[in-house]
């Protein structure tokens, strides 16, 4: 499936990107070589194939959550490590931004 320049800069627009005529071109190039390997796998039959969740077995063993004590001296040793606190707590970035177009 090639994709058009127009394609390519509506999917940039919901990315939020701004692209280059040059960039429209790879990735148009790059973006309808994947489709057409998407393409590819559509042909498979699969109708014997039981489905699954991952491709290969995982073993993954989660361990329960378990709520520790901590020593004063070891919570004041980790928050003097952390890069940034503001007295006692820790903080980081902000997750959400607002956007302004």
């Amino acid at each position: 499936m090639k994709l058009t320049p127009e394609q390519v800069q509506h999917i940039a627009g919901l990315a939020r990107l701004t692209l280059t005529p040059q960039e429209v071109e790879q990735y148009q190039t790059e973006l309808s070589a994947i489709l057409s390997y998407v393409d590819r796998l559509q042909e498979l039959d699969t109708e014997n194939v039981e489905p699954t969740m991952h491709i290969t077995p995982t073993f993954a063993q989660l361990r329960p959550d378990v709520v520790m004590q901590c020593s004063p001296e070891k919570r004041a040793a980790l928050i003097a490590a952390f890069p940034a606190q503001k007295a006692d707590l820790l903080t980081v970035p902000p997750v959400f931004l607002h956007y302004k177009e």
